[in-house]
């Protein structure tokens, strides 16, 4: 029996989706989550505030940048306010500077329709850095056809490349609404059809979204460094 803490550190709740910040925790607690995180485009930012009791819910964002000077510019404008800071990637400028900036926490769908968009350097990055590389379940979801084979080749590119340097990796479902979401079982076995196991779902469910969790929890400063009051 599975006992982890999952976590979807990936939805976008209204005004950008389709579904209210409530009615999503309420889902994701149906379906098995300890807690989600709410990575509203930074257009479409959303202070979470009153939730649901039951289900954890996470102030985060995914910022969506012109180049790499808007990149740090935003981060710099969001860091302090929220604990999950993920990047909308795809081009391979912002790409690049997602995984060398480490104050990001998530690179989300760097692949740019042809490739994965990462490449040894970029894992290496990632790796050095602490910035994981994001799996989004939605287009596996909805795409069919010569899509969705080009997508689960890309899915299992970056996934060998962050295996290879150690790069931390995450698995969101991306959900606009709570018909996007799936429960935890069905998001691990989505994650085989890339040939991600169950050991490394999990930890791309688990181990690495409570890891982010942590280095954003209140009196976190540094590994090996403690606040004692």
């Amino acid at each position: 029996m599975i006992r982890e803490a999952f976590y979807d550190l990936g939805v976008h709740a209204y005004p950008e989706g389709g579904s209210t910040l409530s009615l999503m925790a309420l889902k994701a607690k149906e379906y098995g989550y300890a807690g989600l995180c709410i990575v509203n485009h930074s257009d479409f930012f959303l202070d979470v505030k009153k939730v649901p009791e039951g289900v954890e819910v996470v102030q985060g964002v995914e910022v969506v940048a012109r180049d790499a000077n808007d990149l740090r510019r935003q981060v710099d404008r969001f860091r302090k306010k929220v604990r999950v800071l993920a990047v909308h990637g795809g081009d391979a400028a912002i790409n690049r500077a997602a995984c060398e900036e480490g104050r990001v926490d998530i690179l989300m769908h760097p692949q740019d329709g042809k490739t994965g968009g990462i490449n040894h350097v970029l894992a290496r990055l990632a790796a050095d850095k602490g910035v994981a590389i994001g799996f989004e379940l939605l287009p596996i979801i909805y795409n069919k056809g010569g899509s969705r084979v080009r997508i689960l080749s890309n899915y299992r590119s970056n996934l060998a490349l962050a295996k290879k340097y150690g790069a931390p990796f995450v698995v969101v479902s991306g959900a606009m609404s709570i018909y996007d979401m799936r429960d935890v079982r069905t998001a691990l076995s989505l994650c085989r059809l890339f040939g991600m196991g169950e050991k490394d779902a999990i930890r791309g469910l688990s181990f690495y979204p409570s890891e982010i969790l942590r280095r954003s929890s209140p009196g976190y400063i540094m590994e090996g460094v403690q606040v004692i009051g």
